[in-house]
Parts: C-alpha cells; structure tokens; sequence
C-alpha cells in the first residue's frame, strides 16, 4: 500500500500548508465528477489527507504507519506487543471465535492504528480561489461585485438528488437507509459497534429508481456560476475574501467547499495608501509658500480647500481628518496626510529678477544675478 506522503507528493517535512496544496490540486485533477477523473485515486487522496491534515493523527501515523503489523516491525509499538501476546489474534486468524483484527479495535478506540487511514465520512467539496481586480476607491468605500467561474456545482435538472426528474429515490437495500454500515466487534474489551459509510449509495441512504441523464445519477455538473462578492470598505491588497459553501458541490451530496477571492487593488495615479490613512503631495509656488494661499486638494471625496498659511516650508504636512480609508468593520476613517512641495522658479522675467535681488538685499543676503547678453553689452558702453 502506497505511502500517504507519496500518494500527495510531499515530504515528510512538508508543512500543513504544503499538504493542503497538494490535496486541492491532486483532488481537483482526479475528481470523478470531472473528465478523465479517477474515483479510485481520488478516494486514495482524501485517505491520505485525512490523515496528514491532522496534526495528532499524522503523528501516530509517522510513528506507528498504515498498519501495528507495520509497527511492530519497526519496534517500539506498546500495543502490538500486547496484540501479539494473543496470538493469531493480532493477525485476525486465531481459533475463529472472535475474527477480529485487533489493528480495527484500537483504531475505532484510540482513533489510529490499522485502518486510522479510513476516511469517516464522504469527501467534502474542493475549495476555489480567485482574483479580484477592484479600483483604489471601491477598497476604500467598499462595493458589491459579480463574479463568474466555471466550478462543479448541483445539477439544476435533479438538484443534487441525481435522479431523472419524476423518478422516487428507494431506500438502499444495502444500509437501509442509514447510510452506514454498521458491525459489532467481540473483543477482549467487550463488545464495540463500528460504523462506515455505505457503499452502495454511497453515504446517502437513497438510490434512485432512475439516473438523471443531465448528470449521469452524480447530483453535480461543471458549470458556469454568477457569484455577487461584497467587498468590505477597508480592505486592502493582498487580503482575502473567503464565501463558505461557494466553492465545488460535495462528493455524493457531501458538504460544498468554499471560494476564496483574492483582492488585487489597482494603484490610483496620485493617491497613496498608508495604513488607513492616505498619503498626497501637491505643489505650490515660493509666491504661495511665503504669503500663503488657499489650494484645492484632490480627495476621494472630492476636492477640498486647504489653508496655507505664509512662511510654510516645503514638506510641511497638512492632516485632512476623516478622508482616509475606513478601519474594515467600522465606520471609521483615516485621515489624509497632504505633503506641500514648493516649486522654485526656473524663468524669471527682468521684473521678477529685480524685485528678488531687492527682497534679498533687505534682508542682507548676497545673490548673484545672471546677467542676460543685453545686460553684459549695455555695461560696456556704460
């Protein structure tokens, strides 16, 4: 029997998030419900992640392996040793009064051993993930989305009953309805039931008289589904979205798996974000920097006047309260951060340049004026 770590193709040090990634993949390449899927394969999937997914369970099995025949070979195995102080029993053979496998005893007790692996149930649906693509304001105030993928979903001719429109569902001859098979085990302990999913009907307790055609009697079909997405204001890139029960429909009617949307923010052309606030520059002139003005400041909430009072120096920040972005699952705002850059002048009338050099000899500065080619020829007949 394969190993659980070569059956998903990982390591034996590989994380959980390592193990998850391999069973999405590996499980939605072999699901019987899809073209060229293998039921066989897939069943040997969920086996092995069942097992590997739980942090307790993946232990034992890295310890103890498939089967107490497998550890006692290993050595080291407290309750192989006992198991085999009886004998054949161990083995299930023995004198035939008990027939039982003491390998299906400890694992119904102690949840590992020969048949831990055993999945407990039919295998839920696989999880999907998305991109999303939305614009800087629709994080900031938030909005709704319709998204559209092709995933297996219900069959909308039978609903996920996988029988023909009209046909009755008979109860299963095999379970009787349960869905379980259910055996009772002599053991040295006493008596413990066991329980497994059916076969037959494969955990349903229902068989239909008649297959759905559209479907072929599985309940699901590939699809093209229409999802409407709320984006929550706030959000940022790189967060995501997780819609429970959206993914891929069940196998046999089992629960669905979820849809996760990856949120990718499109940049905005002069907008910035820090946090939940929203960073912003904006140019003015020395004239405005020293005598101060009144701008218009873009925001997402349109534009807005800003004071600039005289002497402002360049990289002053101005805080607009409450045009930032809203903390996510609140109501509450950022503020947003205006950097002010004055923008020194690169041409200069006569007028302007005389005006300066006056300004800056009042106040005892040294400047030294470029002289325009007029300048220089009008000095020499001077």
């Amino acid at each position: 029997m394969a190993d659980y770590y070569d059956t998903l193709g990982v390591s034996r040090r590989a994380s959980a998030d390592d193990i998850k990634r391999a069973y999405r993949k590996l499980a939605h390449e072999h699901h019987p419900d899809k073209t060229g899927g293998d039921d066989k394969k897939f069943r040997e999937i969920n086996e092995a992640y069942q097992v590997l997914s739980d942090p307790s369970r993946r232990s034992q099995y890295d310890q103890f392996g498939r089967t107490f025949q497998e550890a006692g070979s290993s050595g080291g195995d407290p309750f192989s040793d006992f198991a085999r102080g009886f004998g054949g029993f161990s083995q299930g053979q023995g004198s035939g009064d008990f027939g039982f496998d003491f390998g299906d005893i400890f694992s119904d007790i102690f949840g590992f051993g020969g048949n831990a692996s055993r999945p407990s149930g039919r295998a839920r649906g696989i999880d999907l993930q998305m991109d999303l693509v939305i614009t800087f304001g629709e994080a900031v105030f938030g909005t709704e989305k319709d998204v559209s993928l092709q995933k297996l979903d219900t069959c909308p001719m039978c609903g996920g009953s996988g029988a023909e429109p009209g046909a009755k569902l008979a109860t299963c001859g095999k379970c009787h309805g349960q869905g379980q098979i259910k055996r009772m085990q002599r053991t040295i302990l006493g008596s413990i039931a066991t329980s497994t999913p059916c076969d037959e009907c494969g955990g349903r307790g229902k068989i239909p008289e008649a297959s759905c055609k559209t479907c072929g009697g599985r309940g699901t079909k590939q699809q093209i589904k229409t999802i409407k997405v709320v984006i929550p204001p706030g959000i940022d890139d790189g967060q995501r979205i997780r819609l429970t029960g959206q993914g891929e429909a069940g196998y046999l009617g089992s629960a669905a798996g979820d849809l996760f949307i990856n949120i990718k923010v499109q940049p905005h052309p002069t907008l910035r974000r820090e946090g939940n606030h929203i960073v912003s520059e904006v140019p003015i002139s020395f004239y405005q920097a020293a005598l101060g003005t009144k701008i218009q400041v873009e925001t997402l909430d349109g534009p807005v006047e800003l004071r600039i009072p005289a002497g402002t120096q360049s990289g002053k920040i101005f805080r607009l309260r409450g045009r930032g972005v809203a903390h996510l699952g609140t109501k509450r705002r950022g503020d947003q951060l205006v950097t002010v850059r004055i923008i020194t002048p690169t041409k200069l009338s006569r007028k302007e340049k005389e005006l300066l050099q006056q300004m800056a000899q009042e106040k005892g500065e040294f400047v030294d004026v470029e002289r325009g080619m007029w300048d220089k020829i009008k000095n020499q007949f001077e």
